[in-house]
């Protein structure tokens, strides 16, 4: 692999592209020379997600204490050239010159700095600076095999497994409810991460009227535009039981638009809370709109999750799961894309082999 990479340098071979004389400061793991000719930043090889160093092909961070005189040298638009190089053990390896897309907006307050790379590092380049770890113990797929019958049980043992346990503060029983939503509840005292979601299930129902009737809202998207609720008080004992989901769109507009989901509650909080998890991964992959014939290596791989397509997408997506990976994807009879959540960075490298083009890839 070594001979795939641009040569090594020495430090002091990284520093001198500064010119002389060159300033040396220190931020966090990361050397930074200042010269009157350029800046160049050296940062520590590994994989520290959201930490200092490289963080993909084109992404490197600097966090560290405060510098104030190096404020002007990252500047958006008019700073000298930065040159970005990584530690490796045996030698400096240059990763080209990179522009600063964000940083401390004060000098005296100047902590961190995130950098964008001029040209994306090749996939042999980021593995050598930013080695992908061997994933640790992955959550199962078993509770696939509970959906049809148990959905409610599906759900607690994905969420069980996926979630590590945390410590929760007192939070108030949510009321008369139905048991799918009265379990997702408790479910949430034990792993809070799932009302942490970008559009998490309501800590507290709502009661709403509307054209169809009063109902109790238990889930809203993108401060409300659409919202999930089932008819409240219910009738029937089945209805009581497991109701029925009405997805309202602009539910405080003149005219909102009321659909009734395919799946009833026990069975849409379970996709409801795939969708949220996938989102919050913290490695996520989607590719580019591709012919759908290029999935077929993946049904090897992938398990179906037995549920109908999640409409509030407006992919009608369905999922699928392998162990510590979660997967959505759209197709029709031609095209596809998938989008892919996972707990370890190496569960992600294995799609590599598949040559998908990709719109994102955290593997």
């Amino acid at each position: 692999m070594s001979r795939m990479l641009p040569p090594l340098v020495t430090e002091a071979a990284a520093l001198s592209v500064a010119g002389v004389p060159v300033r040396r400061y220190e931020m966090g793991p990361a050397l930074i020379g200042v010269g009157p000719e350029a800046t160049v930043v050296v940062v520590a090889s590994g994989d520290d997600p959201g930490g200092s160093g490289v963080q993909d092909s084109t992404q490197v961070l600097l966090l560290g204490d405060r510098i104030p005189e190096l404020h002007s040298r990252f500047d958006f638009d008019d700073s000298p050239a930065i040159h970005v190089f990584a530690r490796l053990e045996h030698g400096h390896l240059p990763l080209g010159t990179a522009r600063c897309r964000g940083r401390s907006s004060a000098a005296v307050h100047f902590d961190h700095a995130r950098l964008e790379l001029e040209r994306p590092m090749s996939r042999v380049m980021l593995d050598a600076v930013r080695p992908v770890p061997v994933p640790g113990p992955v959550p199962g797929v078993d509770w696939v095999d509970q959906v049809e019958g148990d959905p409610v049980g599906a759900l607690e043992s994905f969420v069980l497994g996926w979630f590590p346990a945390e410590e929760a503060g007192p939070v108030g029983e949510p009321g008369d409810l139905p048991e799918a939503l009265a379990s997702f509840h408790r479910l949430a005292r034990l792993r809070p991460a799932i009302h942490r979601f970008h559009d998490p299930v309501l800590k507290r129902p709502e009661r709403a009227g509307g054209s169809l009737g009063d109902r109790l809202v238990f889930a809203a998207w993108n401060g409300g535009s659409m919202d999930w609720s089932f008819p409240w008080p219910p009738e029937g004992e089945g209805a009581a039981a497991d109701p029925l989901v009405w997805h309202t769109e602009d539910p405080g507009g003149g005219a909102p638009e009321t659909i009734v989901e395919r799946e009833p509650l026990s069975r849409f909080l379970l996709q409801f809370t795939l969708f949220g998890a996938l989102l919050a991964a913290p490695f996520k992959a989607a590719t580019l709109c591709m012919p759908v014939a290029n999935l077929d290596g993946l049904w090897s791989v992938l398990r179906p999750v037995p549920l109908s397509p999640f409409l509030p997408t407006y992919n009608a997506d369905r999922f699928f799961v392998a162990p510590g990976l979660l997967a959505m994807i759209s197709a029709d009879e031609d095209e596809a894309i998938a989008c892919f959540g996972a707990l370890h960075r190496g569960t992600l490298s294995p799609l590599l082999a598949h040559g998908f083009r990709w719109s994102r890839f955290d593997g």
